[in-house]
């Protein structure tokens, strides 16, 4: 019977080096100049959050014999994973995105190095700070000149495109602080990849174009190991935020969702659609993370990503009934060739308060 193999790409200035670092995963890899080539691999490691602009990759060496070339900061990489071949995987590589290394470590013995990386699309100019303001648009207008003045492709989900922005300050910040500050205020996924601004609601279930995402299934035998919580938290059951209504010269409220116990937000909003727009998202979050739930998996899939709808069966009627949300996932590939996934998923909505 074929043996699960998994295997990987890592392009570091347009060379792939995966052979290099990890002839073993490659029985098939040629010789080096003639020289045979010594697995360095020890781990390989990339972290993808919700709500976290930058994807992290780490990657683990060993310089037992102090051969390897140094490795500077800022050098580009670009990493496929996957399974090569095997059963009950789905064999190709998936392209994670290119990274740019920001932190290198040394240490031993026995000598080892760490490089660091985050997601290359969130460097450069996207981080430097602006002033400017924005008045009587749209959000889908606000950020696409954003993706405009960066290089990037605008893909923003038509239920948050078209909501009104009467006025907003970008006051000493970057663009990469001020999206993500959007994503806060419309809760909604805002991050880059692969050339593109994205922008959509958290647990949408049609991606940026309108397409269906659908719900990943996931059962306990495809499962190593679960950990189930019922976190302590506040409970809020809406939302309320004001907002300056300028014809009566004076402060008014929306409110959203149940009244019982809203979450208040601090700042004031410049017209009522503004105002119940953040209540609205603020309702929406505050009917999530009620239960967490932390799945590994037997056989890794690195096609798994945040944002993904995901459906539990084999537990019990409390975990299986519940909707939930991919919130993190790691992919991690180790010196054996073992490719593994863990995922950090939260709840939907607030089962409790429904059966109530």
């Amino acid at each position: 019977m074929l043996a699960n193999r998994a295997g990987f790409s890592l392009v570091i200035d347009g060379t792939d080096i995966a052979d290099t670092i990890a002839p073993h995963l490659n029985p098939g890899a040629l010789p080096l100049d003639g020289k045979k080539r010594v697995p360095r691999l020890i781990s390989l490691s990339l972290t993808e959050r919700l709500q976290e602009q930058a994807d992290r990759l780490e990657i683990t060496l060993s310089n037992h014999d102090g051969e390897l070339a140094p490795v500077k900061r800022g050098r580009f990489i670009d990493l496929a994973l996957g399974w090569v071949g095997g059963r009950d995987v789905m064999p190709g590589l998936i392209s994670k995105g290119r990274f740019k290394v920001d932190e290198v470590e040394k240490e031993g013995p026995p000598d080892t190095l760490t490089i660091r990386a985050r997601s290359a699309d969130l460097t450069g100019t996207y981080r430097t700070r602006r002033d400017r303001s924005w008045n009587e648009t749209t959000l889908g207008t606000l950020l696409g000149e954003i993706a405009r003045i960066n290089g990037l492709t605008a893909r923003i989900h038509p239920d948050l495109a078209s909501l009104v922005i009467t006025a907003i300050e970008q006051a000493a910040k970057s663009d990469a602080a001020f999206i993500r500050d959007l994503g806060e205020r419309f809760d909604a996924v805002a991050t880059v990849k692969a050339g593109a601004l994205i922008f959509l609601p958290i647990g949408a279930q049609t991606n940026t174009a309108g397409e269906s995402f659908g719900s990943l299934p996931l059962t306990r035998q495809a499962n190593s190991r679960f950990r189930f919580l019922i976190p302590d938290r506040q409970e809020h059951d809406g939302a309320e935020a004001q907002w300056h209504d300028r014809d009566q010269g004076r402060k008014r409220t929306v409110t959203t969702g149940a009244d019982s116990n809203p979450k208040r937000i601090k700042r004031s909003f410049a017209s009522e659609a503004e105002a119940r727009q953040c209540a609205e998202a603020e309702s929406r979050k505050a009917q999530r993370g009620h239960y967490q739930f932390d799945y590994e998996m037997a056989l890794g899939d690195p096609g798994i990503e945040p944002n993904q709808r995901v459906t539990l069966s084999g537990w019990d009627s409390e975990i299986d009934g519940i909707a939930w949300l991919v919130e993190e996932a790691s992919h991690t590939l180790d010196a054996s060739g073992g490719l593994g996934t863990s995922l950090k998923l939260m709840s939907l909505s607030n089962i409790r308060q429904m059966e109530s």
